[in-house]
């Protein structure tokens, strides 16, 4: 199982991470391998507690109704991406997708 965690850093030396987990417990699996590439890649030092806070509250700036129309600064219709590292449970992750 590792060695398909690692396969494609293996197989691709000039890639950015190379691993990649293919099941959502390989963090947990990997937990020693998986977290010293994590804090490297994103220069992470000491401890960290992730909390997740959706709420816009304390965001300056928006308009009334925490809704931005990009339509009335003049803008027209436009395209975002927005990219995500993790699937839904009851799917494989990238690495395991066939």
């Amino acid at each position: 199982r590792f060695l398909k965690v690692i396969k494609s850093g293996a197989e691709n030396a000039d890639s950015g991470v190379g691993v990649y987990a293919m099941y959502p417990d390989d963090y947990e699996v990997f937990k020693p391998y998986m977290d010293a590439i994590i804090r490297e890649y994103h220069k992470i030092k000491g401890e960290v507690h992730h909390v997740t806070n959706w709420s816009l509250a304390s965001a300056k700036g928006l308009p009334e109704g925490g809704i931005l129309d990009l339509t009335k600064l003049g803008l027209s219709t436009t395209s975002m991406r927005v990219r995500v590292g993790r699937n839904l449970a009851d799917f494989p992750l990238p690495g395991a997708m066939t």
